[in-house]
């Protein structure tokens, strides 16, 4: 019979958490004279756990010029999706809502792979001016 090791520690993220729904967009430029960019495809969709930036996110938000920002946490979707900050984020969430009663569109700030849970990223999310 195996016992349980007296220093294992529960992991911080798991199934629970990951409550609201994320879409990632890719977008290109308008065909035509018109400036603008028109959205191209959903990238991905998965489940995310939101939480509020810490100071050390903070700061590297701060060289961007940010408005609002957020952090999440998705599973790692391996080779089947990448995140890049050329890529837009929606958070299907009303506490997201903007004055229009649409979804915000968030920028993907940072990428971080979680060194101590590799089933994890984190993204550092933020409205830029």
């Amino acid at each position: 019979m195996l016992a349980i090791s007296q220093n294992y520690k529960r992991p911080k993220t798991g199934g629970a958490e990951l409550r609201t729904p994320v879409f990632f967009y890719a977008y290109v430029p308008n065909n035509g004279p018109f400036p603008g960019e028109s959205q191209e495809k959903i990238l991905h969709k998965a489940m995310a756990e939101v939480y509020n930036p810490s100071m050390k996110d903070w700061e590297l938000l701060n060289t961007k010029n940010t408005k609002r920002a957020v952090t999440i946490n998705i599973r790692d979707p391996l080779n089947e999706y990448q995140p890049s900050n050329k890529h837009i984020v929606e958070l299907q969430d009303f506490h997201f809502l903007d004055e229009k009663e649409k979804f915000i569109r968030w920028n993907i700030i940072d990428v971080q792979p979680n060194p101590k849970d590799s089933r994890f990223i984190k993204i550092i999310l933020g409205v830029t001016s």
